[in-house]
C-alpha cells in the first residue's frame, strides 16, 4: 500500500530489575479485579508479594 500512513503504537518497555520489581514504562493501563483502572507512564510492579501497595512495589523486598 504505497503512500498509506501506518499509525505508530506507543512502545511499552518491561525491565526486570534484579532482586526487585518489574519496571513498566510507556503508556500503561492497569486494570484491577474490581473494575477500577489507573493509567501511568511508568509503574513498578511487585514480584516478591510483600508490598502493602499491591500490585505496585513499595520497596519491601529490600528488608530481606
Amino acid at each position: 500500500m504505497k503512500g498509506s500512513i501506518v499509525p505508530i503504537k506507543p512502545e511499552v518497555v518491561v525491565k526486570v530489575i534484579e532482586c526487585g520489581p518489574l519496571r513498566i514504562g510507556g503508556h500503561v493501563r492497569i486494570m484491577f479485579s474490581d473494575g477500577s483502572m489507573v493509567i501511568k507512564q511508568r509503574a513498578f510492579i511487585c514480584r516478591c508479594g510483600k508490598s502493602s501497595n499491591q500490585p505496585f512495589c513499595d520497596g519491601s523486598h529490600v528488608e530481606d
